[in-house]
């Protein structure tokens, strides 16, 4: 098997190429793997319609639920009602029993052009002040610059650490610039751009790089040896220790 060295392996979405993405059963697969040297998880979370955070990728339910009906226009007992293919939806809330024990927990925020931010940062505010979730490790990712901006003056979330989410060559340019401005902690790069050069100038500004989302062998083998942070991958058990 891949010997990380320093370099932290993360499940994409729990681990979605071998369990159900973003389910508490999917989590819980994950956290079987923690004995065979997985370091955590990212998810992805969205806001409903009536100010949950709901643990779910897409926009809408399509993909997942056989329906096109959008997250952001569903209430929460809605939402509870559907199935994705026999798991149900789960609020950030009631995963927090499933997140335990890991070393690293990404959290990306999905956004979009209605985003309503004052409901978003409340529901953020109620999750992680006080709460069980408050003592996990996340890291909470977003491409959103307004999001980051409205964290970074939070008097409350401000201290939460935060990476920033780079898909684009535009986006890579002014990247180390933007995350600190932003007093982001960590970058996280779309595999394909990354180049060793890429990866020591993020260093030199104390930026750790997280790799997503990596799931050939040749390639996590490169990435490691170019140092960097952190690899998400589909398919974690692949490439542990038996």
């Amino acid at each position: 098997m891949i010997n990380f060295r320093d370099t932290l392996l993360l499940g994409h979405r729990g681990a979605r190429g071998e369990a159900l993405e973003n389910t508490f059963s999917g989590f819980q697969y994950s956290q079987n793997l923690k004995s065979r040297g997985l370091a955590g998880i990212e998810f992805d979370i969205q806001l409903n319609a009536d100010g949950h955070l709901i643990v779910f990728h897409d926009d809408d339910l399509e993909r997942m639920c056989g329906r096109q009906s959008r997250i952001d226009q569903l209430k929460l007992t809605e939402i509870q009602c559907q199935l994705q293919f026999g798991q149900p939806i789960m609020t950030l809330a009631s995963m927090a029993p499933a997140l335990s024990g890991f070393n690293v927990i990404e959290l990306e925020i999905k956004t979009h052009s209605r985003t309503n931010y004052a409901v978003l940062i409340a529901a953020l505010r109620q999750a992680f002040i006080n709460t069980p979730l408050a003592s996990l490790p996340v890291v909470l990712t977003s491409f959103d610059v307004e999001l980051h901006n409205r964290l970074q003056r939070h008097r409350l979330l401000s201290h939460m650490p935060r990476g920033l989410l780079i898909r684009t060559p535009e986006a890579l340019a002014s990247a180390t610039n933007t995350a600190l401005q932003l007093g982001c902690i960590q970058l996280g790069i779309h595999y394909p751009l990354l180049t060793q050069a890429v990866i020591k100038h993020s260093h030199r500004y104390g930026l750790p790089v997280s790799a997503w989302t990596v799931n050939d062998i040749p390639t996590i083998e490169k990435l490691i040896k170019w140092q960097t942070d952190v690899i998400i991958t589909d398919f974690p058990s692949h490439l542990l220790l038996p």
